[in-house]
């Protein structure tokens, strides 16, 4: 079962090496940040869990491989799980689009980063994102939501983990651990909070930039990708 582990933290690894570290290598915004520049809270969740899955399901597909299995993909994937990456993505979606109209709509309160000004702290996903307010105060909401996942996500790496321990064989492994309904409820019942907690506009202008200003430091770029060269009159 060592090769399966061992592939299992390598595609781990591997998945954050192209999400988060060539993006930035590439003078690109990562996948864990925004629209805005800011680190989302939603978008953290997502990745965690893609790369939990992914990296899981690569390192079982790679393990009986090695184990000289032929059926390397001859495991199965609980409708838990299934179910608990459609809420995650799902949140992600809707929390994506909340974002968005509140963009378009009122501008000057979002916080934002101006394009080349920099960007903030990991952390900062957990704070307010609209209101004289954002940035400084922690977003219950937000909060309980990441506590909630944290604890959720060492649950399940865990229950992997004693799985792969009590088999002999990679080729024993008849699927990915199941996922507690008591926690896939629990998991819901948290996103729903996120996504209602974003559903207030705080007033005030942020401190350190907003979306307005962002747009603004966008402008200059598109306007010159748009001037025609002149012919110079004989």
């Amino acid at each position: 079962m060592a090769t399966t582990f061992w592939a299992w933290i390598v595609s781990a690894l591997v998945i954050v090496l192209l999400a988060v570290v060539v993006p930035s290598r590439l003078g690109a915004q990562n996948v864990l940040r925004d629209g805005r520049g800011r680190y989302s809270l939603s978008r953290v969740q997502v990745t965690v869990w893609t790369v939990v899955l992914l990296s899981l399901i690569s390192g079982m597909a790679f393990g009986r491989f090695a184990a000289g299995q032929v059926d390397v993909a001859g495991f199965q994937i609980p409708d838990q799980v299934l179910w608990l990456l459609g809420i995650s993505v799902g949140s992600g979606v809707v929390a994506g689009a909340i974002k968005v109209t509140k963009s378009a709509s009122h501008p000057d309160t979002v916080a934002a980063y101006p394009l080349g000004a920099g960007s903030g702290r990991f952390w900062e996903m957990l704070t307010a994102e609209e209101g004289a307010s954002a940035g400084k105060s922690i977003d219950l909401a937000k909060f309980q939501n990441f506590v909630i996942t944290v604890l959720l996500v060492l649950i399940y790496v865990a229950q992997a983990v004693s799985a792969f321990r009590v088999v002999d064989n990679p080729a024993g492994i008849a699927g990915l651990p199941e996922f507690s309904e008591a926690f896939l409820v629990l998991l819901a019942v948290s996103h729903a909070g996120y996504l209602l907690g974003k559903v207030p506009s705080p007033a005030g202008t942020p401190e350190g930039g907003t979306m307005a200003q962002r747009l603004a430091s966008a402008e200059p770029e598109e306007n010159v990708a748009m001037v025609v060269p002149g012919v110079r009159p004989a």
